[in-house]
């Protein structure tokens, strides 16, 4: 089920450089809180692997962080809607949130 799309913020100083090449839409993501990070008390990183690429943007990491903080980070699933290189690195990957159909 559908919970929201963004962006991914930060990609400059993340490790996206790292895995290029399997940046595309489809491509999973995960999600991982960062609560003791210094800029924004509600970080959630976005990872390809061990390469954290990035970040939920803060303007959208309110809802989600409620998720997280109460232990339901497996219920979503983040899937990258939209990849440009040629984009300011602010604007380069587009996600996708979903919640996962109970099984």
């Amino acid at each position: 089920m559908y919970f929201t799309n963004t962006r991914v913020a930060g990609v400059q100083y993340g490790e996206a450089l790292f895995c290029r090449e399997v940046l595309r839409p489809g491509k999973e993501l995960k999600m991982k809180r960062e609560a003791g990070n210094l800029y924004d008390h509600n970080a959630i990183a976005l990872y390809c692997g061990d390469y954290r690429i990035g970040y939920i943007p803060s303007s959208d990491n309110k809802q989600l962080v409620t998720f997280l903080d109460q232990g339901w980070s497996d219920i979503f699933e983040v899937y990258i809607d939209r990849y440009d290189e040629e984009e300011h690195p602010e604007r380069q990957i587009g996600i996708t949130i979903f919640v996962k159909a109970k099984e």
